[in-house]
């Protein structure tokens, strides 16, 4: 099988390129980010903002799936996406990178497959649209997979400086669920090898609130930190998400918020993960 990762220098793309080409033929696309091994005849630099259109890389790579990790201005990833799916049409399969944040109007509780997205973010409202689109054109030979925040060694050490410096504030009632880009890339490889297609969480079984996780993470790495953990209120939490009209979210009336999903697919039970497993990875 060939395979064509869009984003396969990014923090999720590159451990999944690596852990493809283990088995596949597969080839990736950066952009600022050129990875060491680019000479290789594997990868090709791809920008949205040129004039080169994305059916030139596609004609030239020919692949039987395409994996979307893409970022960058949303008009010009929607647009590269509909390239991506006409190709498919007569062509082959897709992934495509989501997010939790098609969930973030509604912080009631973890969402499972079967819930129904509520994004009021631009970010969330992006993807779903995203999602709906590849959905429609490609039905059964596409999969949305859904991601979590994703806790690696450079978010660990960019939240320590967060707790060391208080800036921006950290949230003792915001709870997200979590993962590794390595159990992410393993839980996708199964899936390229199943066939696995239709919607898939990659999260952890559990969440967890910030000021717990920054407590964790500072006690993993024997420091402190004299932060004081803040609270969000409605008005704050959509000022978070660039969200005007705060009678858009939906919650139960407390001071909770959580952005977190639950996974509920049996078929890939193997690669369950909970939250403090994923900080237990950064040791």
């Amino acid at each position: 099988m060939k395979i064509l990762i869009f984003g396969a220098s990014g923090t999720v793309g590159n451990p999944l390129f690596n852990t493809l080409a283990e088995k596949y033929e597969v080839y990736g696309t950066f952009n600022k980010n050129r990875p060491a091994n680019a000479t290789d005849g594997r990868w090709y630099k791809y920008d949205m903002t040129t004039a080169t259109p994305i059916s030139v890389l596609l004609e030239t790579v020919k692949p039987d799936l395409i994996i979307s990790s893409l970022t960058g201005d949303f008009e010009q990833q929607l647009a590269a996406h509909k390239e991506m799916a006409a190709y498919l049409q007569t062509h082959g399969q897709m992934i495509f990178i989501s997010t939790a944040n098609v969930f973030d109007g509604d912080v009631k509780g973890r969402h499972s497959e079967s819930s129904v997205p509520y994004p009021i973010s631009s970010y969330g409202k992006f993807k779903q649209t995203c999602e709906n689109l590849l959905q429609t054109t490609l039905g059964n030979r596409c999969l949305i997979i859904r991601l979590p925040k994703i806790m690696d060694k450079a978010t660990a050490e960019k939240w320590l400086t967060q707790a060391e410096t208080g800036n921006p504030p950290i949230y003792e009632n915001l709870y997200l669920s979590f993962n590794t880009a390595k159990n992410v890339a393993d839980t996708i490889s199964y899936c390229v090898d199943i066939g696995k297609t239709g919607l898939l969480h990659l999260t952890s079984n559990d969440d967890i609130s910030i000021d717990e996780c920054m407590q964790l993470l500072l006690t993993q790495k024997n420091k402190t930190a004299a932060y004081i953990p803040q609270r969000l209120t409605t008005e704050s939490y959509c000022n978070l998400l660039g969200c005007k009209d705060t009678s858009l979210l939906r919650h139960n009336g407390d001071d909770n918020f959580r952005l977190s999903m639950v996974r509920t697919d049996a078929a890939v039970a193997q690669f369950n993960i909970t939250c403090r497993e994923t900080l237990g990875h950064l040791r």
